[in-house]
């Protein structure tokens, strides 16, 4: 058990109006946020078969107390700000495995894998004087995914190493819909990094890495329509690190 706090950013609460050009709508902060404070409860279960390797499993729930979210304050213009709801909170369970692949085969001895999934159902309390303004009445807690799924492999010896990695999220509240205008949802985004390195002798090594191999987009979407897409393209760096003895 533990009892945390989660205080509201500069930008939530400063007494102030800007614009966003990329969404073209005004951002606002709200100076009568007040802190979050958050009751956290789990339990969690390992099993060490090997050196390098854990199975676990856990469940948890966590009790939010005045939890800040992004809402729409505006139907015309689409503008947003910042809000306390009363209340919200979230229980769900994790899987999280890791393991070497020599278990297989002794010529596996350098390969890994591990794999780690979350699943999470939340819920918010509205404040008296947001239910009715805010268009849905029962929802999840905003910008909290039902899922999250990791997936890695790699490899490494004295000379290479090299890692992949999988990452998912389900799809989430990014702003709190109002006056009849639904809640707009961040779309699942799935992306694929590769990096990797080789020692070239005993002071350098060089390394690269690949992000977002599958080129996928980030979506945004209000009831029926698309409202926003935004590709952020694919990634690539080398870089040589010298390290003197």
């Amino acid at each position: 058990y533990s009892y945390t706090l989660a205080r509201p950013q500069f930008r939530e609460m400063a007494p102030f109006l800007f614009f966003d050009y990329t969404r073209r709508r005004s951002v606002s902060g709200n100076p009568e946020l007040v802190r979050t404070r958050i009751h956290n409860a789990d339990v969690r279960w390992e099993w060490f078969p090997g050196d390098a390797d854990v199975l676990a499993a856990s469940v948890f729930y966590k009790k939010f107390s005045n939890p800040i979210e992004q809402v729409i304050v505006s139907a015309s213009g689409g503008d947003v700000s910042f809000a306390n709801a009363a209340g919200a909170t979230t229980m769900g369970a994790e899987l999280e495995a890791k393991m070497g692949l020599g278990h297989l085969s002794e010529r596996l001895d350098n390969y890994k894998a591990w794999a780690n999934l979350a699943l999470i159902n939340s819920e918010i309390e509205l404040r008296d004087e947001d239910i009715g303004s805010q268009t849905s009445s029962s929802r999840a807690l905003q910008g909290q995914s039902p899922y999250v799924l990791n997936l890695g492999f790699g490899y490494s010896d004295k000379i290479n190493d090299l890692y992949a990695l999988y990452n998912v999220s389900g799809a989430s509240i990014a702003e709190v819909g109002f006056d009849s205008l639904p809640d707009v949802y961040r779309m699942p985004f799935h992306r694929v990094d590769v990096s990797g390195s080789r020692r070239m002798n005993k002071e350098t090594r060089l390394k690269f890495s690949a992000t977002n191999l599958l080129n996928r987009s980030v979506e945004m979407e209000q009831g029926d329509l698309n409202i926003f897409r935004f590709k952020p393209g694919v990634g690539f760096s080398l870089s040589l690190e010298w390290t003197p003895q």
